[in-house]
């Protein structure tokens, strides 16, 4: 497997908003899961596992920003 290129810096901060990115994805997946009734019976607490899922959602969004912000755009 060949190596990527770009500095160890642009690497990390690629690597980052990929997980980032990933983690808004699959919190997201949940909620439409959840809201379309796709859930395994005996599923009690559903506003408050889509305020959870919504949380990640926003936290992800917010370390993209920083990240961002703070070390550039990639």
């Amino acid at each position: 497997m060949a190596r990527e290129a770009g500095t160890t810096r642009e690497r990390v901060t690629k690597a980052l908003l990929a997980r980032y990115a990933a983690d808004q994805d699959e919190a997201l997946v949940k909620i439409d899961a959840l809201l379309t009734g796709e859930v395994v019976p005996g599923h009690f607490d559903l506003t408050g596992d889509i305020d959870k899922l919504l949380g990640k959602v926003a936290s992800a969004a917010e370390k993209m920003a920083t990240l961002r912000q703070h070390y550039g755009t990639n």
